[in-house]
């Protein structure tokens, strides 16, 4: 059982880092690397959702199949759950830990938004996890999550050079930097990019 847990977990490194390659998860991702700070509770915010949607997938499974629609119901479902999941995590978190909360707001939507809503249900859908490997995926997605904004905010202030010309400069280099390290990742795991 760990064993796959942990073969998941490096799926989703991968699974997940193509994901922010592709637009999914970058914008979360840029923001958690122009504030280094907030890189560590916004990759376990990403886990939390991915561990919360993937468990109510695995649940609602049975019910979903027999569905001629599932694959229509099955995203929305999934969105509910993580819809859930943010609000059995930002309701108590307001009213017990109000400072917590304060501080952390405005990394707890995205997180939601950007991994349990985009990775679970393709993972659900092409991967057929049970409840380990959805422990393990979680734990890959957070690790993931905090993997690219480290690369990210590599880039961003590698890209800052002087010398580069005006529309080259900053978060256009950072974009090509990662886009470039993106497609080795594509090509180590056999993916097609096009």
């Amino acid at each position: 059982m760990f064993t796959q847990m942990m073969l998941t977990a490096l799926l989703a490194v991968t699974a997940e880092n193509l994901l922010f390659a592709g637009g999914a998860g970058l914008s979360g991702a840029l923001r958690a690397a122009r504030n280094p700070g907030s890189v560590g509770w916004t990759s376990c915010f990403v886990a939390f959702f991915s561990l919360c949607a993937a468990l109510a997938g695995i649940r609602m499974e049975p019910y979903l199949a027999p569905r001629p629609d599932a694959w229509l119901v099955r995203p929305a479902a999934l969105l509910a759950a993580a819809a859930a999941a943010y609000l059995l995590l930002a309701v108590p978190l307001r009213l017990f830990a109000p400072r917590f909360f304060r501080r952390h707001a405005r990394e707890i939507g995205p997180a939601a938004a950007n991994t349990a809503v985009l990775a679970v249900p393709c993972a659900q859908r092409l991967f057929g996890f049970g409840a380990a490997q959805a422990a393990g995926y979680a734990a890959g997605t957070g690790a993931a999550f905090w993997f690219a904004s480290a690369v990210l905010a590599r880039a961003l202030r590698a890209c800052r050079n002087p010398d580069a010309p005006a529309p080259f400069a900053g978060l256009p280099a950072a974009l090509i930097y990662i886009g470039i390290l993106s497609m080795a990742f594509a090509g180590f795991t056999g993916a097609k990019v096009f």
